[in-house]
């Protein structure tokens, strides 16, 4: 049954839903950093700071990233995909760090 599933799928159609998925991620993430860095600007709260970037590192970068070096530089998948596992590790660090950092007043 699975098989049959399988072969009933489209690839190309999955690769395009693939593609649009990923675009909203990268709006998703546009969105969510500059919120958060509206109200690091705000309050100027500078554990605020290092959740924007992290949120621009794990959300937005990943996306572009993917695009400038697979699909314009033709770069090969394992090394596109070691190189956005690095930048949201990153992003991960300094969204972490800014949680775990006591605001100061």
């Amino acid at each position: 049954m699975l098989d049959t599933l399988l072969q009933s799928i489209d690839l190309e159609t999955l690769r395009v839903v693939r593609q649009a998925s990923e675009a909203i991620v990268v709006l998703f993430g546009v969105a969510i950093s500059y919120i958060a860095y509206t109200a690091y600007r705000d309050n100027q709260s500078r554990p605020m700071l290092f959740i924007a970037i992290g949120f621009v590192l794990v959300l937005f970068v990943p996306g572009v990233l993917a695009l400038l070096l697979y699909v314009l530089l033709d770069v090969p998948a394992p090394i596109v995909n070691s190189a956005n596992q690095f930048v949201e590790i990153a992003g991960l660090g300094l969204i972490l760090y800014g949680l775990w950092t006591p605001r100061r007043d």
